[in-house]
């Protein structure tokens, strides 16, 4: 997902939602009708890096508050909007497809 998709697509959330990045979400498919343990993992940051796209990379700390929407959203706007969303966890890269709404959470998966 790019930035520009996601920023269009959170227009008219509510910036004081929490955004977490949704790991083990049913990786294992319809098919087998198995679902991993969902873990919420907080975002704390963020870097851009060019490797064979320009790509954002969010961060993950587990020892800091996890960012609003309005600060993610401050923080892309920074940056070239054309560039592909991935998260850094567990030493790999993970890329962003779109996102959920749970209560007060927006859930990156």
């Amino acid at each position: 997902m790019r930035i520009t998709d996601f920023l269009a697509m959170i227009a008219d959330l509510n910036r004081n939602f929490w955004v977490m990045y949704e790991f083990g979400a049913n990786r294992h498919g319809k098919r087998t009708e198995e679902v991993d343990h969902v873990q919420y993992i907080k975002l704390s940051g963020l870097h851009t890096a060019e490797i064979t796209q320009p790509q954002l990379i969010l961060e993950t700390t587990p020892h800091q508050q996890t960012l609003h929407l309005w600060e993610l959203s401050v923080l892309l706007r920074q940056h070239q909007l054309r560039r592909y969303m991935y998260v850094e966890y567990q030493d790999q890269q993970h890329p962003l497809f779109g996102f959920r709404v749970e209560k007060n959470l927006v859930l990156l998966g």
